[in-house]
């Protein structure tokens, strides 16, 4: 299972079938996590804060060889023009539109397709069609959040993919709502110190902060 579909599985609600976050925080995190999941398997990387401010954390292609998933191929086929673009425009929903489009349908149907969430359909106010994805096979979540206990609770070593997981709810402020812990705090805190030199995580935060700084100033 990819890192895009982990994290939108955590946030499904498992009876209602409803998204638990808003897609100006969910959009950036799908999008970051194809960057992350690429990165890990050294297709991609990421300029160094040493470069100077105009060249740090822009996106640098490592290897075009096929990762063999659709998704990441897709993703990889579009990045591949881009290198030297900044990773924040990237993630962001203003950015490049194109990067991700679509993303969260083709998981969810994924998802579906491997019978791990089934979808129901409707109509509201019997015109407009809404579909819901509630849990089927509860087993492949109860593993992701397995490990996630294992690292922000009981403080074992995790592996890369799960600590760029643990970016993603930390830069969406899903930590705490995911992961359930008699001490929240240091829950959120070792998250934070895991996520702290997650240059994906710190690109999400920024496009989710600049995404809410132009709602609030539109609304003004």
């Amino acid at each position: 299972m990819l890192l895009a579909e982990e994290f939108l599985l955590l946030n499904l609600d498992d009876t209602s079938g409803k998204l638990l976050v808003g897609n100006d925080k969910l959009e950036p995190a799908l999008r970051g996590a194809l960057l992350a999941e690429l990165a890990l398997r050294e297709r991609i990387g990421i300029t160094p804060d040493s470069d100077g401010w105009s060249r740090r954390r822009r996106l640098t292609i490592t290897s075009l060889h096929p990762t063999d998933d659709r998704e990441l191929d897709r993703a990889l086929d579009y990045l591949s023009t881009r290198e030297g673009k900044p990773i924040k425009s990237l993630v962001s929903t203003t950015g490049h539109r194109r990067f991700g489009k679509g993303l969260r349908n083709r998981l969810l149907d994924r998802l579906a397709g491997a019978g791990v969430v089934t979808q129901e359909q409707s109509l509201i106010l019997g015109l407009f069609p809404h579909r819901r994805w509630p849990a089927l096979d509860p087993l492949p979540e109860e593993e992701i959040r397995q490990r996630l206990h294992s690292a922000l609770v009981a403080g074992l070593t995790p592996t890369e993919s799960t600590v760029a997981l643990i970016g993603l709810l930390h830069a969406t402020r899903r930590v705490t709502k995911t992961v359930v812990s008699e001490t929240p705090r240091e829950v959120k805190a070792r998250a934070k110190g895991l996520a702290e030199g997650d240059w994906v995580a710190r690109a999400i935060t920024q496009a989710i902060q600049e995404a809410s700084s132009a709602t609030g100033a539109a609304s003004v």
